[in-house]
């Protein structure tokens, strides 16, 4: 026993060595990652042998940190040539083809491994992601030269936002790149494309097409937006991906049908192992299918690492076993521990372990077949009351109906769908077409009565603020109390430890008043607020199938609890009004002012008007006159002013209104801070006005990749002659200003609220390229 014991202290110990990747605000370099190596070798040779236990604990896990910072330069390292490059690349492609129609109405994203650059082989292929928007539909296993203009994920780095850059390096996908042109080289696809192609005749009958492909081959990118949202919305959109359900699925369908089979061959010919070694090649295959994505890896590695546990009489407990497993994987893959899959996986299974130490059900219950539902009710409560911290960490919110929604959807996918998807596929493949599509029809009907009960009990989704986040320990020492009986003789110290967990409500702010302009690529969003409530100074671009205002801008104000009393549009330019509907549609309660009369302005944008709030002042300098439709030239320019600081907002100001600014106000026009106007275009920002405003900081939004050129190096020429602080979202991410009464500071994403090596500005291009 001594010897496990020492063992799962060295996996743990391992483990919580790759735990700085997460925190690290930038990589080792080589002369520190050999100084920390050199120091370990040393202290093994020099300490004496009665410290060995001690000091092998401590050296595993130096072994994790250099281990985990190590395979992150390998693989930047690996990328970093070709970022930001033109390049001609022979690649295969590693996306089935799940579209079959002869042209492509809208581009995607398609998964190449490179082997081959400037006609130079590579020793280790490289993954790159390139946006297909050609007539020509590859498919899984051909082979392409292209020519590619090469960039790097550039994350919209925001409080509350999702962070592409992180999930990317997670998934080893952060390069991509641009199509220039494409030549296919080998036609001949792959045996995954032509199952694809088998089965596809028969899901394309089927209304839930989207969610039947995701469910046999790993692609989600088909899914109807309202299913996605009535998912996310009412907490089961963790059975439509590929993970470790789906793999025990799998692996115990497999299990139960070869042990039906045995019954037909003789004694002499079985073997207790056979149905486990056939499952677990059921499962590798069924992975291999879906394409072997990383929650998919982390099962099977996990299942085949039970199985050898299990088979060779190694009698540990179920939390020696994760332990282990979680060592293991982060050997196999240190950058896991970037990946939220890869937390709520493990934070799942060991809050099932959890509860059913902690809190199991009386055994007078537990045997009786007819209290299922209940055994079921204990497990989804107690399981939704400790994932509630993962959740709200992960998603910032929870839904108000999951307990109820997964008791239902659970069984539904594990039993009926997903079984039939499995022997829908096995019958397509061997072209039995009644057995197939009546398998393929049951699996859509499942679904749709399933999204008819979804839909039905899609009440309510609970956005949680980030000053809330500690309510969600309640679960964990709900339990712990219950079991350990804590009250009876440590009462006074659990009325401290839920004192501290409720002071959010109680909590009092460390500044006035705050002026956030968000990173939402090229576009425009200033949030001003005192912590309660928000005045929006524009509301971000609206794209084809998103926008600002879903992906960033609502997200940050649900993250700080914000509730907007007022909207200013500067212009009616998509990238500065593009989200005013969805806003509107959220906040109806909420005024606005613009300088367009086609807009139903509660207050009019006209030069001379001003609004108090709160203890702010909002002074209209711009136009002199209302429009039908806005343009750059009647942008609302405002001067937020407390008294003793003050933001001039400028929208997309041109250089002769700024000529007109001057010439009648002046000296007024002198601020603290000024929004760059038109993105730092060089048709504006012209050296008389930066003279006149004189700000101590200047801000401009853009984004990385813009077409362009913004900031242009005419303007960035003028700040710097000027001797100006200038600052662009592009590069710093959201930047924050906090006014007090005498003093302010401002903060940015990358460099002060949330450096991390991940953040980096990968690749060599300046901003605007």
């Amino acid at each position: 026993m001594r010897q496990f014991y020492s063992l799962d202290l060295l996996a743990i110990m391992f483990s919580l060595g790759c735990l700085p990747l997460l925190f690290l605000p930038y990589l080792l370099s080589d002369w520190q990652w050999y100084g920390i190596a050199v120091i370990l070798i040393i202290l093994m040779l020099v300490v004496p042998s009665k410290l060995y236990c001690f000091l092998s604990i401590f050296v595993v896990f130096g072994l994790g940190f250099l281990w985990s910072t190590a395979c992150s330069k390998q693989y930047l390292s690996s990328i970093s040539p070709y970022i930001d490059k033109s390049l001609v690349v022979k690649a295969k492609i590693v996306n089935i083809n799940t579209r079959q129609t002869a042209t492509v109405v809208d581009p995607y994203y398609l998964s190449f491994s490179v082997f081959s650059v400037s006609e130079v082989m590579l020793s280790n292929n490289i993954p790159i992601s390139v946006y297909w928007d050609k007539p020509d539909i590859p498919k899984s296993g051909q082979i392409w030269q292209l020519t590619l203009k090469t960039k790097v994920v550039h994350s919209y780095l925001n409080e509350g936002g999702f962070d592409s850059q992180r999930f990317s390096i997670a998934n080893r996908s952060l390069l991509s790149a641009k199509l220039v042109d494409a030549k296919l080289l080998d036609s001949k696809s792959d045996l995954r494309q032509s199952i694809v192609d088998l089965a596809l005749p028969y899901i394309d009958l089927f209304d839930y097409r989207g969610i039947l492909l995701a469910l046999a081959f790993g692609d989600r990118s088909q899914l109807d937006d309202s299913h996605r949202i009535v998912m996310k919305q009412t907490g089961v959109a963790h059975l439509m991906a590929i993970s470790g359900m789906h793999i025990l699925v799998v692996f115990g369908l497999s299990c139960f049908m070869v042990k039906v089979l045995l019954f037909f061959i003789p004694k002499r010919f079985i073997y207790f192992f056979v149905p486990i070694v056939i499952g677990w090649l059921c499962v590798l295959f069924y992975a291999w299918l879906t394409g072997f994505n990383p929650p998919t890896l982390r099962a099977i590695l996990a299942l085949s690492i039970w199985i050898y546990l299990r088979y060779t009489k190694h009698h540990i407990s179920a939390w020696q076993k994760v332990n282990r497993i979680i060592a293991l994987l982060l050997l196999f893959d240190p950058l896991m521990i970037l990946s939220e899959s890869f937390w709520l996986s493990c934070y799942a299974v060991i809050s099932l372990i959890f509860l059913f130490d902690w809190l199991p059900l009386p055994k007078a219950l537990k045997n009786k077949k007819r209290w299922y539902v209940l055994r079921l009710l204990h497990l989804q409560f107690g399981l939704t009351l400790l994932l509630l911290p993962i959740q709200f960490l992960v998603f910032q919110g929870v839904s108000s109906v999951s307990i109820l929604t997964n008791l239902i959807a659970i069984p539904v996918i594990s039993l009926f769908t997903f079984p039939s998807v499995l022997l829908a596929l096995i019958f397509s493949v061997i072209n039995c077409f009644s057995i197939a599509l009546w398998f393929w029809l049951i699996a859509d009907k499942s679904l749709q009565w399933l999204f008819f009960s979804l839909k039905w009990l899609n009440w309510l989704w609970l956005n949680i603020p980030s000053d809330f986040y500690w309510l969600s320990l309640l679960g964990w020492l709900g339990v712990v109390i219950m079991r350990t009986g804590l009250w009876h003789h440590f009462s006074i110290t659990l009325l401290v430890i839920f004192a501290i967990l409720v002071t959010p409500f109680f909590k009092q702010q460390h500044y006035c008043w705050r002026l956030d302009m968000l990173d939402i690529g090229h576009g425009l969003a200033i949030v001003i607020h005192d912590g309660k409530s928000a005045i929006l100074y524009d509301t971000g671009a609206n794209w084809e199938k998103s926008s600002a205002m879903e992906r960033v801008i609502i997200p940050f104000l649900q993250w700080h609890n914000l509730n907007v009393q007022g909207i200013i549009i500067s212009h009616q330019h998509n990238d500065h009004v593009g989200g005013l509907e969805l806003l509107k549609s959220l906040y109806p309660k909420a005024w606005l002012m613009s300088s367009s009369y086609d807009l139903n302005n509660d207050y009019p944008c006209l030069a001379g008007n001003h609004i108090i709030w709160n203890d702010l002042t909002f002074n209209v300098l711009w136009p002199n006159k209302l429009v039908e439709y806005a343009q750059n030239e009647d942008s609302c320019v405002i001067q937020v002013t407390d008294g003793h600081f003050s933001v001039l907002l400028t929208g997309d100001l041109e250089r002769n209104q700024e000529y007109q600014l001057i010439t009648k106000y002046r000296d007024q026009l002198a601020s603290t801070i000024l929004q760059i106007p038109h993105h730092g275009s060089s048709t504006s920002s012209s050296y008389a006005f930066l003279n006149h405003v004189k700000p101590v900081k200047s801000l401009a939004s853009t984004s990385r990749y813009n077409p362009w050129k913004l900031p242009s190096n005419k303007v960035i020429k003028r700040y710097q002659d000027l001797h100006l602080d200038y600052y662009v979202t592009a590069r710093t991410g959201q930047i924050s200003l906090f006014f007090n009464k005498h003093t302010w500071k401002l903060k940015n994403m990358r460099g002060e609220i949330k450096p991390r090596w991940y953040h980096d500005w990968f690749g060599s291009l300046p901003i605007y390229e």
